[in-house]
């Protein structure tokens, strides 16, 4: 290490110059240099993991050099290296390379089983740079080992700093502008990398999922989704593509749409110290690299902020497999809908395209469709087939076939109901479900398909079942228009780059500016053809291509650099890295009532204010929410493994935070650590979302200036924040006003726990710390683990907390015993009904006589965000189908809830609820798929 280029900066963070910093275990020289024994010099305990791997493994290391240098090509099983690209030790055409295990030509130990040759380049007549945005070349070698190389006048342009991460501390966390990139050197968290991530994964919400832990001890809860990808070639670890869910906190409608907010798993508080409200979602991704790789990116992003199958509630015939868009409907031809598959052998197997590959079709409707009456479609309405597009000019000019379509882009909430179109705009579905639903071929276990198609011409497609239906039923069948109505135009977004080694200088580089150019890149770009089939490579579609316009992929880190001091003011004239003006980059932010918005590295980042809960396009009280009886990460460390695995697992055994189990041993900036947190003050620490930062005093609450006004709320979003007023101007130009000097804290109403007036009647249990279970048979104690647990359970009207409590219609569990409601036990019930199953019912989820003063929310004004508010004496008052309509709606903010929830007896007499509230499930959804191939 060259200690003259390292500088020691605050918080324990290292400033590395890139241009000189040599990483470790691998250094970079120039290809002139290999000729004379300079070698690029790789650690034994890399090389053993390799070799525990039970497939061939390929690898260049680095695998990214700059144009005029080479690398290092490592295999464990082969002795040559034969592609026609490749030249070895400065030379200009190719050969067959040799590889090593005798300690020569590179190969670092002799006889260990590792074969290997350095100085290893693309042939000079080979390489083209046009080929990855204008700055580099990719090929797949052999398959299963990518070579990239770079514009050498890159070298030296990226800084990156060493990120401290105490909660993590036997890897090594790096991070630049545009990645992260976190190096398990040691193999103490994942031992078994590259073939699997086992012992803890990279999905789940809890402190296994070292990667993220990592990212977020440093940056904080900023992100909408992040990436965890494998730097080098992954045997089985991450392969293709998958996202997991984390929560949500749409209110009505969104992705997923029959889920509750504000669910997040139990074991969160683990992943950095304190709850993670904003992240949305885990996604893995083998390869974001190539088109078609990044396809695999934009498709779980989709089903990210997309997600699955609306048309399941209108069209029986398709259940599909309960994640895509059937490729036998015309709701939507983004990467999310799958081919046509074959009408007789159903998935997979795709109906092959115009030119005999298997690339597929997508299915559209003909235009005497329109004017077919419902009863008769199956004879009046045809479709016609059209090839997925696969090239670069094909996806520009089709674009319609292969990106988000409006409805698509309405659910995310990119776009409003209003600018979809009519409610009368119609789609269409046909034939059987081939999802892996039906068809005859017999490894898949499908049933023989009931519904016949004729597609003898591809220009007249036609069935004996075809259904249609309109946006407006769309809307309906999930309970009307999506709340909150915008979100996502920009999606804050992190790559993680997970490796065994540290990265080089160049793979750093090279990544760095992959993901600053997704942010900027409008079009697709234009690929080589492939070494192995000489055809065009699928093109690098950008996720703002894939959205219409509609949305960026901002893939900041805050606090980083993106150039050197001197160069380019700090990175002011690298596109991705503007800051803008706080005035204009707020303006129009789609922050949700009880939020502000801060200009975080030049784009909009909204965050609900001291008090409340979200991911800042929709704030809650947490009362609303699981976040009110979250437990800590102390009291989950704590446990130990008794209840929950919710830490990571080390090779010696010991969970990762043996003496983070009191408040005052926790690293001091969990969760966002300065100087990166968005609300950091100086060395006073990170402040809450909407305090002020002094210079000299540290953190202040906020002011009604600071909070109410230069924000660009709307009229609903300023009354939402409680000390605001709506100053309504003789001009038109409305703006929003202190009212009161000081903001003072949102106040929940809805925290009272148990309360009990008569122990004889009452139920001893608060309404919001029960739920109805098994279709009503039973009511289970929210947060509920195992025996002796009481994390994050409320407790009852006598302040005891009681484990694992189930109600049901003739006894009781609890603490995995049973006990009779007429018998001594440790509820201890009082009364002459003893039927605690029966009174909580009859007290928290039964229908009672409404209350005439009581207020529920009407509606939510579309122009300005202002709530409507009536009582249920004014319900109660109005003609039969407005209660009918009114006692339909499903929204709930700032403490208030619909007519539903309030006026019961209004609304069941009108036969718009059931007598008993029905549960909702949690849907925590796992998709994967693995990357197609062209």
């Amino acid at each position: 290490m060259d200690m003259n280029n390292l500088q020691i900066c605050s918080r324990s963070i290292m400033l590395l110059s890139s241009a000189s910093f040599l990483w470790g275990s691998i250094s970079e020289v120039s290809g002139q240099e290999c000729g004379h024994g300079l070698s690029f010099k790789t650690n034994k305990q890399y090389l053993e993991r390799l070799k525990g791997i039970d497939n061939q493994v390929n690898n260049f290391a680095p695998s990214v050099y700059y144009k005029g240098k080479s690398t290092k090509f490592i295999s464990t099983q082969r002795d040559l290296l034969n592609h026609p690209w490749l030249c070895v030790d400065g030379a200009t055409s190719y050969q067959e390379i040799d590889l090593y295990d005798d300690g020569t030509h590179g190969d670092d130990f002799a006889d260990d089983g590792i074969y290997t040759r350095d100085c290893v380049h693309y042939c000079a007549s080979r390489v083209d740079l046009s080929d990855y945005f204008g700055f580099a070349m990719v090929s797949d070698v052999n398959s299963d080992a990518k070579l990239i190389v770079m514009d050498e006048s890159k070298e030296g342009t990226v800084p990156y700093d060493v990120v401290k991460t105490d909660l993590t501390p036997d890897g090594k966390a790096i991070a630049s502008s545009h990645a992260f990139f976190f190096a398990d050197t040691n193999g103490k968290y994942y031992p078994n990398f590259p073939k699997n991530l086992e012992p803890n994964s990279a999905a789940n919400p809890d402190g296994a999922n070292i990667v993220v832990s990592a990212l977020m001890q440093g940056f904080g809860d900023v992100f909408d989704y992040v990436t965890v990808t494998p730097m080098e070639s992954s045997d089985g670890a991450i392969e293709g593509a998958g996202i997991y869910k984390w929560q949500n906190w749409d209110r009505r409608g969104g992705p997923t749409f029959d889920s509750e907010i504000g669910r997040p798993g139990v074991c969160i508080t683990a992943v950095a110290g304190i709850p993670i409200q904003r992240l949305t979602g885990v996604i893995t991704n083998g390869d974001i690299v190539t088109g078609d790789g990044f396809t695999g990116q934009l498709h779980e992003l989709t089903h990210g902020v997309s997600g699955y199958e609306y048309n399941r509630a209108l069209d029986a015939a398709r259940t599909g497999d309960g994640a895509h868009v059937p490729g036998s409907c015309t709701l939507d031809h983004s990467s999310l809908q799958g081919p046509v598959w074959d009408w007789k052998e159903g998935y997979p197997n795709a109906i092959l395209n115009s030119t005999g590959d298997s690339n597929g079709v997508r299915l559209l409707a003909n235009a005497d469709c329109e004017s077919c009456a419902d009863s008769n479609l199956s004879t009046c309405c045809s479709f016609r087939y059209e090839n997925i597009p696969t090239t670069h000019d094909s996806v520009v000019a089709n674009s319609e076939l292969s990106v988000m379509s409006p409805l698509m882009l309405y659910i995310a909430g990119m776009i409003k109901a209003d600018e979809l179109g009519s409610a009368d705009k119609t789609y269409y579905c046909m034939g059987s479900d081939t999802d892996g639903g039906c068809g005859t071929l017999g490894d898949q276990g499908q049933e023989p398909c009931v519904h016949t198609v004729d597609d003898s011409d591809w220009n007249r497609v036609t069935s004996n079942f075809v259904s249609r239906f309109t946006f407006g039923q769309l809307k309906n069948a999930v309970g009307g228009k999506r709340f909150p109505e915008k979100k996502f135009d920009v999606i804050r977004h992190a790559a993680v780059h997970l490796s065994m080694r540290e990265p080089t200088e160049s793979e750093i580089t090279f990544y760095t500016l992959l993901w600053r150019q997704h942010e900027i890149q409008k079009t697709p770009w234009k690929r080589l053809k492939n070494t192995y089939d000489n055809l065009e490579a699928y093109p690098i579609v950008p996720w703002y291509f894939n959205t219409g316009g509609k949305s960026i992929l901002h893939s900041r880190l805050h606090g980083i650099d993106c150039d050197y001091p001197g160069t380019n003011s700090g990175g002011g004239s690298i596109p991705s890295c503007s800051s803008g003006t706080d005035t204009d980059i707020c303006s129009g932010a789609p922050c949700g009532p009880g939020a502000i918005c801060k200009n975080l590295d030049g784009q909009p980042l909204c965050l609900c204010r001291e008090g409340l809960v979200g991911d800042g396009y929709e704030c809650a009280f947490p009362s609303e929410t699981e976040f009110a009886s979250l437990a800590t990460a102390h009291e989950l460390a704590s446990l130990g493994s008794k209840y929950y695995q919710c830490f990571a697992k080390l090779i010696a055994g010991s969970p990762a935070w043996p003496t983070f189990t009191e408040e005052t041993t926790l690293p001091p900036y969990p969760g966002g650590q300065a100087p990166y947190a968005p609300t950091m003050c100086y060395d006073f620490g990170v402040c809450p979302s909407d305090w002020r930062c002094n210079k000299a005093k540290g953190c202040l609450p906020p002011t009604g200036r600071g909070t109410c006004e230069n924000e660009g709320f709307s009229r609903g979003q300023c009354e939402a924040m409680g000390c605001c007023k709506w100053d309504k101007a003789q001009s038109g130009s409305d703006t929003c006003m202190k009212q009161q000097q000081m903001c003072p804290k949102p106040e929940d109403k809805n925290t009272e726990g148990a309360k009990c007036d008569d122990q004889e009647t009452c139920c001893y249990f608060g309404c919001n710390a029960l739920e109805l279970e098994d279709n009503g048979l039973q009511l289970g104690q929210k947060g509920n683990c195992q025996k002796d647990c009481t994390i994050g359970i409320a407790p009852a009207y006598n302040g005891v907390v009681y484990e694992e409590v189930y109600l049901l219609a003739d006894r009781y569990y609890t603490n995995e015993n049973v006990y009779g409601y007429y018998e001594e036990g440790p509820l201890n019930i009082q009364g002459t009904n003893k039927n605690m199953f029966e009174r909580c019912l009859n007290v928290c989820f039964r229908d009672k006589e409404d209350d005439p003063t009581a207020v529920f929310l009407k509606n939510i004004r579309r122009k300005d965000g202002n709530l409507t508010k009536k009582t249920c004496e004014w319900l109660k008052n109005r003609p039969l189908n407005l209660q009918k309509r009114v006692c339909r709606g499903s929204l709930a903010t700032q403490g208030y809830k619909p007519a539903k929830d309030v006026c019961t007896d209004i609304c069941a007499s009108n036969r718009q609820r059931n007598a008993i509230k029905q549960p909702k499930e949690i849907q925590q959804t796992y998709d994967h798929h693995p990357t197609p191939k062209n």
